[in-house]
């Protein structure tokens, strides 16, 4: 801050310029062309009438003679003085940017017109937000959409602390523009959703019915309405086989049903087991019967429980390949560790014991086979989640997997290439538990136009569920966006993400010597580097806004765009309910 005592210093004197000089002015210019330099003739109050006539100084400013202009220069030369050391040695309120000039690092964000030449070119794609805040949702509004057919991928991942407007200001309207954006193209956009609390699925499903969709719903939250897919019905390698037995324990690992702590030895056991069991159903039983709850009853039958029998089980059923060989590496173990294993995975498969699970998983009313295959009317599925516990996680685990395996072999039908794009919006992926294979996949969803939107609610909750590959997840997705950030290693990776830039710092120096340098400052200016958002700005970014980072681009803050559905006039479609829907049948 300036020092005030010499701006009231300058001030004063200032005020005592413009008081004596239009008097001298008066006395000089009376002296030289009255009285022609003859002091005789100057009377004794001259210099008392200059002063108090008002006319001395209307004359200083309005007539042009040499001493006027002599006077009015000294006033100049002064306040451009006075000016100039209150601009020139006032402190900077804050540094300033300068990735310009680039030294220490030029990371910024987009200003309001490239994201307007970037981001507002067509309405294809994901919505992103917009340039304005403020702005209620509404179907094909301008604003903010990461464009299919760009350079990047439109494999997005979105992170946000709860309360920070995920469902609102992002998946809602993104279910309602993916039909907006395919209804006048021959091809339409199917959609598969994870919908914590059916919320999503009660605020969209009748807008999506109107559209022309095939609107399915697995309720994994009252385990009574709706759908149900048995995942083994989907099951054609081996591969498939291990990549189900697999997600599925793990995610029973990380869920919170049960109380011990997980071990890799005891996973890899169990999950060898269960692949052998599911391999075994699929060959000996017939097709209605290949269920989890066949499986549940093999394993806790004598020729699993007795060592006897178990060594010779598989073979007097002639199972071979795959199944038989994880069978084998069962056998191998010590009894006692054989009767861990057959504990722990019993332990496991304790959720197909429940009735709504039985009903869910033991037939299948969606043929998943037509999701992203040429068909009539597109498809829109629902998988129902609780949001209080991950209790069904396994199961839902199971189903997104298989899902995701069959998306791949409808690829293969159309050249690799789906025939109608699909759009996985993947709302709590926590609850979902850890998707065998997801880092290969999105290495390989492009091509196949499957445009996964992974949503976690901070990168802790992503390390825990995928230890080992975290990082090349986020590597694989050209998208990131932060919609809110409460803890310390999310707001620590977003600063780094961002980048460094350059910065101006002003130094500042005092000279105390004479009266007009009386708290004179004098100032240096330096460029030190600075991330572009500490990682406590990140966690204090305007609840309104969201930070864009994308490959290849400079990152970006939006305004969210909320679907306000509580406000009637902003409301798209009715309300759907879930108990409308028919129970499902018993298996």
């Amino acid at each position: 801050m300036t020092d005030k005592k010499s701006i009231v210093l300058s001030v004063l004197i200032l005020i005592i310029l413009l008081a004596i000089l239009p008097v001298l002015s008066s006395v000089f210019g009376q002296f030289i062309e009255v009285y022609r330099f003859n002091i005789s003739l100057v009377p004794q109050n001259f210099l008392i009438n200059a002063v108090l006539s008002l006319s001395t100084y209307f004359n200083f400013f309005t007539r042009v003679n040499p001493v006027n202009i002599l006077g009015w220069a000294i006033i100049g030369i002064f306040l451009s003085y006075m000016l100039f050391s209150i601009a020139g040695t006032g402190l900077q309120k804050r540094y300033i940017q300068k990735d310009d000039y680039g030294s220490h690092g030029t990371s910024r964000f987009q200003t309001f017109w490239e994201i307007k030449k970037y981001y507002f070119r067509d309405k294809l794609g994901w919505f992103l937000g917009s340039n304005s805040a403020g702005l209620k949702y509404s179907i094909g509004m301008a604003g903010a959409y990461h464009p299919i057919g760009g350079n990047l991928n439109m494999q997005a991942l979105v992170l946000g602390s709860p309360g920070s407007f995920k469902t609102t200001g992002f998946v809602i309207p993104n279910i309602f523009h993916i039909p907006y954006m395919f209804k006048n193209l021959e091809e339409k956009g199917d959609l598969i959703i994870t919908d914590p609390k059916s919320e999503i699925y009660c605020l969209t499903a009748q807008y999506l019915k109107a559209c022309g969709y095939d609107v399915y719903v697995l309720d994994f939250i009252n385990l009574k309405y709706g759908d149900s897919l048995n995942p083994i019905n989907y099951i054609s390698s081996d591969k498939e086989l291990m990549e189900i037995a697999e997600g599925y324990i793990s995610s029973v690992a990380d869920s919170t049903i049960l109380s011990y702590s997980s071990d890799t030895f005891w996973e890899e056991s169990e999950g060898q087991l269960l692949g052998a069991l599911i391999g075994f159903v699929k060959e000996i039983y017939p097709k209605k019967e290949q269920t989890f709850g066949q499986v549940l009853k093999i394993l806790t039958s004598e020729n699993v429980r007795d060592s006897g029998k178990a060594s010779k089980f598989f073979k007097d059923y002639n199972i071979g390949g795959t199944a038989l060989q994880l069978w084998n590496n069962f056998l191998l173990a010590e009894d006692k560790v054989r009767a861990n294993i057959l504990i722990g995975l019993a332990t496991k498969l304790k959720l197909f014991s429940i009735k709504g699970i039985k009903n869910i998983t033991g037939s299948t009313t969606i043929d998943i086979k037509k999701i992203g295959a040429k068909k009539d009317r597109p498809v829109a599925l629902f998988i129902l989640m609780p949001d209080k516990d991950r209790t069904f996680s396994p199961i839902i685990n199971s189903t997104v997997t298989t899902i995701l395996n069959q998306l791949y072999k409808t690829a293969y039908e159309y050249g690799n290439t789906l025939y109608s794009p699909t759009f996985l919006i993947l709302e709590e992926m926590a609850n979902i538990g850890r998707i065998p294979n997801i880092q290969v996949m999105l290495g390989t969803m492009r091509s196949r136009r499957i445009y996964p939107m992974l949503i976690w609610q901070s990168l802790p909750q992503m390390k825990n569920r995928y230890k080992d590959c975290w990082e090349d997840i986020l590597s694989m997705c050209d998208t990131h966006l932060y919609l809110g950030i409460n803890d310390d290693f999310t707001a620590q990776y977003c600063s780094r993400f961002l980048g460094n830039t350059t910065i101006n710092v002003q130094g500042i120096s005092k000279n105390i010597e004479g009266i007009l340098e009386s708290g004179r400052q004098s100032q240096t200016q330096n460029y030190y580097a600075r991330n572009l958002m500490l990682p406590d700005e990140c966690k204090r970014l305007c609840q309104d806004k969201l930070i864009l980072n994308q490959r290849s681009f400079y990152p970006s803050l939006l305004y969210k765009v909320q679907y306000k559905y509580w406000e009637q006039k902003s409301k798209v479609c009715p309300l759907s309910n879930v108990a409308d829907l028919a129970e499902i049948k018993s298996a």
